[in-house]
């Protein structure tokens, strides 16, 4: 591969740290010149990603102050475009949706970057603010990517619905299967089941949600006594001091801070059950054949749901958590039940695409 090959993979969060880590390493073995941008939105928590797989980013950015999402999204792209300036890339990687992906997509279109793939392209919720903002975000991405990186016929579905060319969409799978492959692989995981049922909740549009899902949860700890209760408490203090203020006293729920990506795969791994509004999380789970309650209205990631894995709960009313948690733990996930995400391939599905296109163009 020639250096002039040069593709800058660009990453905000963990969940994108985690999931970009294989492609980068199947780049790295195809000899593609890989420089890494992560702009700061997760910090602490990417960086243990990061060391875990063994991966030193080319550029650190500091995230821009503020919660607002336009000052967010203005002073990411102009930090990712910095980066951008320095090297001639030929190729630029984002993921998902988040902030960070728009800003890196609508920089390096700016910038005529010849190739803007977007790897976990095509998910769609079918509502605009559900999820907030992500929903806007991929849809908006998709528009500029010149590569689109299918994990599911769903998302490829979708894709061609909205006019993309199927010449340049590829179906994948989901990248996070292979890093989850790895460490089943590696026996670093392994899926030794508990009574534990664990929670996250973090998205924006459940800010307002959160003592709904506290109260919910102590209900169900009432109801399920044998249960073991682990809160994943995310570092953002707007959700933070809500949870800390109903559940700190309560000795059947345990709140525990922000895991690395090992610690978190163990945790999920030997759990009974899950309750979150994480979209990665709903990738995850079926590899460990774990029942999920999806504290969402929609999803964008409804092949879980079809299969049998998760269900759709909301987070807005009380009993329809506790009916939809009580309804899961009693539901048996089968070895026999294909995982709807992949067969852990996609990074090398996709490394391959890519280095056949930089040879063209």
């Amino acid at each position: 591969m020639c250096i002039e090959s040069k593709v800058l993979i660009i990453t905000g969060t963990r969940p994108e740290v985690i999931k970009m880590a294989p492609v980068f390493h199947a780049l790295k073995k195809k000899k593609v010149y890989v420089d890494w941008c992560h702009t700061g939105q997760h910090e602490e928590l990417a960086i243990q990603a990061f060391n875990i797989f063994n991966i030193i980013p080319t550029h650190v950015l500091l995230r821009p102050d503020g919660n607002n999402i336009t000052t967010l999204l203005s002073g990411l792209m102009n930090s990712v475009q910095e980066v951008i300036e320095s090297q001639r890339y030929r190729a630029v990687l984002v993921h998902g949706d988040t902030t960070t992906t728009l800003a890196g997509a609508k920089a390096a279109f700016y910038n005529q970057i010849p190739i803007i793939a977007h790897i976990e392209a095509g998910l769609r919720s079918g509502d605009l603010y559900h999820p907030f903002p992500e929903e806007s975000n991929r849809i908006l991405v998709s528009k500029l990517a010149t590569k689109h990186y299918a994990p599911t016929l769903s998302a490829y579905a979708a894709l061609v619905s909205e006019g993309v060319n199927t010449s340049n969409i590829i179906l994948t799978g989901n990248t996070v299967i292979d890093a989850q492959n790895y460490l089943l692989d590696q026996g670093i995981v392994s899926n030794n089941k508990s009574n534990i049922v664990i929670v996250t909740a973090h998205r924006r549009e459940n800010w307002n949600n959160i003592s709904t899902i506290c109260r919910a949860l102590i209900k169900l700890s009432e109801l399920r006594p044998e249960l073991i209760f682990k809160f994943l408490v995310h570092p953002n203090p707007i959700i933070r001091v809500q949870i800390e203020e109903i559940l700190s006293d309560n000795n059947k729920i345990h709140l525990v801070e922000s895991l690395d990506y090992f610690e978190l795969q163990k945790l999920l791994a030997s759990a009974k059950l899950v309750i979150t509004d994480s979209g990665g999380i709903q990738e995850e789970t079926p590899t460990y054949r774990i029942p999920t309650v999806v504290l969402r209205k929609t999803t964008e990631r409804p092949e879980a749901i079809n299969e049998g894995f998760s269900v759709l709960a909301g987070a807005e009313c009380e009993g329809k958590i506790i009916k939809a948690c009580l309804l899961m733990l009693d539901k048996t996930i089968s070895d026999k039940m294909k995982n709807p995400f992949g067969d852990g391939k996609a990074s090398l599905k996709i490394a391959d695409d890519l280095v056949r296109t930089l040879n063209v163009i």
